[in-house]
């Protein structure tokens, strides 16, 4: 490109730029924002409009109660999901939907609706609604200035937290992630049909830490194991999981055949063998005093 070209290009773009700040030089009151959370195997996403308080009375007043609100400000705010889910006991499918709220002083309705077109409420339709969920507002210690979305992970699920002023709601979203994975690991891994160490050893720490199927955790472990010997993941959960159930002389037999398993490889560096040695040698003397309790 021939430099002069180049030039008034680059004279163009910016006297474009700064005829668009002449335009409309100012911030915008209602920032927009945006927020993004996997949780489980499904991708949230919030997208709304920040109004902020400045020294209005929000609630009761700037919002009015038990009238229906867009939740945010200019365009409607948006939740999605990218799988099926259950919003307030209520089936959701994966999909965009406008959130809006009709916000009360002992108890909020939140609504999904269909139409992500709204501006305002005034087009609201309640025939696309495809939930409503009742939930009691609670005082915050914190001044929210600004409307604020907040995805809380619950392990596979989540909770929602619409916070403003002093006011905060929230609502439950579940996933199908455990229903789909515990699926999974019967089919698959429980009948063998995988053959890589690791996935195996997952499954039990999957088990081990929702405290539920030990004895099926232990067993995933145990093919863990028989797939590679050397998988030191899945020996130390299966010393979690013999901690866990009190089965401490297990747990001690397991950390021994350990050690065994250590002293007998071959490590390119010295150090890392004498770490896990050492390591080792410790959980058992800890092993030993539950025991002893």
């Amino acid at each position: 490109m021939p430099r002069s070209v180049f030039t008034l290009l680059l004279i163009l773009i910016s006297w474009g730029s700064h005829a668009q700040y002449e335009a409309y030089p100012y911030p915008s009151l209602s920032p927009k924002g945006k927020i993004i959370q996997n949780v489980g195997y499904t991708l949230i996403e919030i997208e709304y409009e920040r109004p902020a308080a400045r020294n209005r009375k929000v609630f009761g007043g700037l919002v009015p109660w038990n009238k229906l609100w867009r939740t945010g400000a200019g365009n409607c705010t948006t939740i999605s999901f990218d799988t099926n889910v259950v919003v307030g006991g209520q089936k959701i499918e994966a999909g965009k939907y406008a959130l809006l709220t009709k916000p009360g002083e002992t108890e909020w309705t939140v609504i999904l609706n269909k139409d992500t077109t709204l501006y305002g409420t005034s087009a609201y339709d309640s025939k696309k609604d495809v939930a409503q969920i009742v939930t009691t507002p609670r005082s915050t210690e914190r001044f929210y200035e600004t409307l604020n979305f907040d995805i809380e992970i619950l392990p596979n699920d989540a909770r929602i937290f619409l916070s403003w002023a002093n006011i905060q709601i929230g609502f439950d979203v579940e996933t199908t992630t455990d229903e789909a994975l515990e699926k999974w690991i019967s089919e698959e891994l429980l009948t063998q049909k995988n053959k890589d160490s690791d996935i195996y050893a997952g499954a039990a720490e999957y088990w081990l830490y929702r405290g539920e199927n030990l004895n099926d955790a232990l067993k995933l472990a145990d093919i863990a194991i028989e797939l590679d010997t050397n998988n030191g993941w899945a020996r130390s959960l299966k010393i979690k999981l013999y901690e866990q159930q009190k089965r401490y002389e297990d747990a001690i037999a397991e950390i021994q055949k350990s050690l065994q398993n250590v002293e007998s490889r071959e490590f390119e560096d010295q150090r890392e063998k004498e770490n896990e040695l050492q390591q080792l040698r410790l959980e058992l003397e800890r092993i030993r005093k539950l025991k002893e309790q």
